[in-house]
């Protein structure tokens, strides 16, 4: 929906982009998200950057670059809260009628059936699943409670050795 940095792909944009693929009609749905690049990686995250993490699994080099103030600056921090894409997303389920999908931190039924409430057709949870993987089925199945992911974003330093919570791991001792 926009890229979250000056000279980067806006919300204006995007609304025409999107209103010619729905012309086009060669999609079944649209996934509403946010930009995630070297320029403003944490927009797509929201909530605490780990920075640590990330210099632990990079080379010399970025690691040490991390661990400057350089690596706060780089890994901004935006505010976490639930379904933190709705409002922007609303100005897109405003203008199509096609199939949209919404995320932003999912992992709680309300959140869910409030998306589905303003007409949102699917939603997407992605750190919720590495967290428990059958947290749909459970939901399903009449689950009222959130789900377990605290969206502390440790997971995204392991894209480079096979994406997890890492919060599931035994915690290593010093």
């Amino acid at each position: 929906m926009s890229d979250g940095f000056r000279g980067g792909v806006t919300t204006e944009e995007s609304l025409d982009v999107t209103s010619m693929l729905e012309a086009d009609g060669a999609l079944d749905a649209l996934q509403l998200s946010g930009g995630s690049s070297l320029m403003n990686p944490m927009y797509l995250f929201r909530g605490e950057a780990p920075i640590h993490e990330f210099a632990a699994v990079m080379p010399a080099p970025v690691r040490w670059g991390m661990r400057t103030p350089m690596g706060k600056r780089f890994l901004k921090e935006y505010e976490f809260h639930e379904a933190y894409f709705l409002d922007k997303a609303l100005r897109f389920r405003e203008r199509l009628s096609m199939p949209l999908m919404l995320l932003g931190g999912i992992n709680r039924r309300d959140t869910m059936e409030r998306a589905m409430a303003h007409g949102f057709d699917f939603v997407a949870m992605g750190r919720a699943l590495l967290r428990e993987p059958t947290l749909v089925n459970e939901l399903i199945a009449g689950r009222e409670a959130a789900g377990a992911c605290i969206h502390c974003n440790r997971c995204m330093p392991t894209i480079y050795s096979g994406t997890r919570c890492v919060e599931l791991e035994p915690l290593a001792h010093n």
